[in-house]
């Protein structure tokens, strides 16, 4: 099976058990976003985005922005807007607030956040962090940058595996 497929049937997984488990916050899940907005926004960056980021994307835009419901753990799932937003903030820090060229890079783009300035980051880029696809994290007040997972495919197989044997928690 290709990756695309096996992520959409992670994507299917997760849906199902979200619907049967979570119906109060998957109610608050938004459509997902068509391909030209997908496109705006890539170009809005002037980056290319992993196919499985656009399929998560097409499947859902994030959870509404009044949700403060964590999606996993602590942390709550962006809509492309907020991800645009955020992204151009970080981005305008470089330099000026944040003088470590390690602190934030452009390559990253936010997706899950605990609403204190912390994220999940996909890793457009392959620099010294590692290799493109990869998830890191940012936290603001912290120098490590570590890699929690090596995809966002490892990401949903793992998220969609813990949900499954009951170990899946929110905080």
């Amino acid at each position: 099976m290709a990756d695309d497929e096996v992520f959409r049937s992670l994507l299917t997984r997760i849906d199902q058990w979200l619907a049967q488990n979570r119906p109060d916050y998957y109610a608050k899940l938004q459509k997902g976003v068509s391909n030209d907005q997908l496109d705006q926004f890539e170009n809005r960056f002037n980056f290319k985005l992993p196919d499985t980021f656009k399929l998560l994307y097409s499947w859902r835009n994030g959870q509404e922005e009044s949700c403060s419901a964590s999606f996993v753990g602590n942390r709550m799932f962006m809509s492309l807007g907020s991800i645009a937003s955020t992204k151009e903030m970080l981005d305008g820090m470089i330099g000026e607030d944040f003088e470590d060229p390690e602190h934030w890079k452009e390559q990253w783009v936010p997706f899950l956040e605990n609403g204190g300035g912390d994220y999940l980051c996909i890793d457009l880029g392959s620099g010294n962090q590692g290799t493109a696809g990869q998830l890191v994290e940012f936290w603001h007040a912290d120098k490590d940058r570590k890699t929690v997972y090596p995809s966002l495919k490892d990401w949903a197989q793992q998220l969609q595996s813990s949900m499954e044997s009951g170990a899946y928690k929110v905080f």
